[in-house]
């Protein structure tokens, strides 16, 4: 099953990705070999030096005093002039080798007694009868009249190729292997119109991350290459900085395990997370892991524990996540344990884990998190307790709440008006509340999206304004337009499409392309809705983005406010009318007892 998707934004993922990446345990134990190997060279060109002054020490030639190396190496010279003639290599000459060579066989073959008899006069020619019979001889070798009775066979140029004569076999099987690698180059690298899709999958007791590469232009859906994971996946959350504060392109997975896995999604053949945020304590192990390894591994500082836990982890279930947009090294979570963590991912290697913050203003658990697109510091939570929630992340005590009639099961920011926050429920109700307006128990608006096993989980369009997508267990998709919707007029229904995927847990538009979503479910299987092929859609949106294929009306440009400011002045306004109200029974309960007097 497919439990949660996460699209990639376009211009992120590195279009050549790495075969490995070097985590940072092997980088520190690969500097320590590297030392070590020079420790070791110096040692021993230091024992070298002092053998060779023990010999020098031992020398008898030496023991006069001590001399400098260019009078030990002038001693011992060889005078040349001593050498015999032949190892006097000077002197040596090249002609007179030759001449000298020369003499040495015409005295071995002509003017020698051992010579006679082999048909060589004293002058060194050859005697007339020894000539004639060559001649003879000749004369009887001769074949010219000799009929040639073999078979002529053409040449098998392939069959010589493939039994490797001339080098063309070698040839060839090169030209392959340079093909096979520009055909792997090809296969993993990415193309710039390429959307990349996360999709959580658990088949039987095989849990992964799946990197799925969507071509839009030719509508071909792979599986570019894929990460294995120790324990089922519930949620995921993109992020482009690592602990070393390195912009990239990073996932974090929640999964039923404390703690939070961050891998590198540009890594295709990746062994071990780039980051764990909590879960347990390894400290010992990883030493221990050094020390064998490394023999001088430097390990890190053991963590304080806690039921075998790194200290500021989670006790539970990591149920959600949401990755700051605006302050890119925030990541919060959502848990099991009823808590909502704020972590530092550049502070990983801490003492105390990158913890920033610990939130404890729910009383079940936490289901779905959202940070504001525009304002950092604001997070929206939805819990089991059956509350949403809004809390400032720079104060402990800042937290705004209102009820729900169901489970929350997601939670969303409308992009294209910030100050709408929206919650999905179990019951299959959407909820949509002005949070300049949030302690008020009236919605903004609210309908029923899906009447069947409730609604599962809900995304807006980012580039379309006004587009809500929800999906439920009843295996469909459903578009709303909420563009116009009041407390009188609920958003209007779009249509609907069953997905053929299962059940399905998880919708999302992709934010770079205005008409592709995507979903998944309890089927093996993502799917992909292009809704540009739906002309009941472009008619309805078309004209609402920067597309020259459409009408695009004149937009009157309302006057923003500051988010804070506008919730600050709407907290100052309830403040001055319940002030007012208390003055008002205060006047009238002096009234009263004036009167009785």
């Amino acid at each position: 099953m497919i439990s949660c998707i996460e699209w990639i934004p376009k211009g992120v993922a590195d279009p050549n990705p790495k075969r490995y990446e070097l985590s940072k345990a092997e980088r520190e134990l690969l500097e320590q070999d590297a030392e070590d190997d020079i420790e070791v060279g110096s040692d021993e060109e230091e024992e070298e030096e002092e053998d060779d002054n023990e010999e020098m020490d031992d020398d008898p030639a030496v023991t006069g005093g001590e001399r400098s190396a260019s009078d030990i190496i002038a001693s011992q010279l060889v005078d040349p002039s001593s050498l015999p003639a032949e190892l006097r290599m000077d002197d040596y000459s090249d002609d007179e080798d030759d001449e000298a060579r020369e003499k040495d066989i015409g005295s071995l073959l002509i003017g020698n007694e051992a010579t006679t008899g082999l048909g060589i006069d004293e002058d060194g020619n050859i005697e007339d009868e020894v000539a004639e019979e060559s001649e003879e001889e000749d004369e009887e070798d001769d074949f010219d009249d000799v009929p040639d009775t073999r078979e002529f066979m053409t040449s098998d140029v392939k069959g010589l190729e493939a039994m490797s004569f001339g080098g063309y076999a070698g040839q060839a099987e090169f030209n392959i292997e340079d093909d096979d690698d520009d055909s792997d180059v090809e296969d993993t690298n990415l193309q710039p119109n390429d959307a990349l899709v996360i999709v959580a999958k658990t088949q039987e007791d095989f849990a992964s991350l799946e990197v799925t590469v969507y071509e839009e232009s030719t509508g071909n859906l792979f599986v570019h290459h894929d990460i294995p994971l120790p324990a089922f996946p519930l949620c995921l959350a993109h992020g482009t900085i690592n602990n070393d504060g390195e912009a990239g392109n990073y996932i974090a997975v929640g999964t039923f395990d404390p703690g939070i896995e961050i891998w590198n999604a540009d890594v295709l053949n990746a062994l071990e997370p780039t980051i764990i945020l909590g879960g347990e304590d390894t400290s010992e192990v990883d030493a221990q892991w050094a020390k064998t390894m490394g023999g001088k591994g430097r390990a890190k500082p053991s963590m304080n524990k806690r039921n075998g836990l790194k200290i500021g982890s989670h006790t539970d279930a990591v149920m959600s996540l949401s990755w700051n947009s605006n302050h890119r090294q925030v990541l919060a979570s959502g848990s099991a344990d009823k808590t909502v963590k704020l972590w530092d991912v550049t502070k990983a290697d801490d003492a105390n884990g990158g913890v920033a913050a610990t939130l404890t203003h729910h009383t079940d658990k936490v289901q779905s998190l959202a940070w504001h697109p525009n304002e950092g510091t604001i997070l929206a939570t939805g819990s089991y307790d059956r509350t949403v929630a809004i809390v400032d992340a720079r104060t402990s005590d800042s937290c705004k709440r209102v009820k729900i009639p169901a489970d929350c099961e997601s939670i969303a920011w409308d992009p294209h008006q910030p100050h709408l926050l929206t919650s999905a429920s179990e019951d299959g109700s959407v909820i949509c509340w002005d949070v300049r307006n949030f302690n008020t128990s009236k919605p903004y608006w609210s309908f029923i999206a899906h009447e069947y096993g409730g609604c599962s989980d809900i995304s807006y369009n980012a580039t379309i304004p006004g587009m809500l997508a929800t999906c439920a267990i009843d295996k469909t998709v459903a578009l709303w337009d909420t563009r116009g919707a009041t407390p009188e007029n609920k958003p209007f229904p779009c249509g609907n499409k069953d997905m053929n995927v299962g059940k399905l847990y998880s919708v999302s538009f992709y934010q770079s392309s205005p008409w592709l979503l995507g979903c998944g479910g309890s089927g093996n299987q993502v799917a992909l809705w292009n809704l540009a092929s739906e002309e009941v859609f472009r008619k309805r949106f078309g004209y609402r983005i920067n597309d020259p294929g459409f009408f695009q009306p004149e937009v009157v440009e309302e006057k923003t406010e500051d988010f804070e400011a506008m919730m600050a002045a709407k907290d100052q306004v309830v403040a001055e009318v319940k002030k007012e109200e208390g003055d008002k029974k205060k006047k009238g309960k002096s009234k009263k007892v004036h009167k009785k007097r």
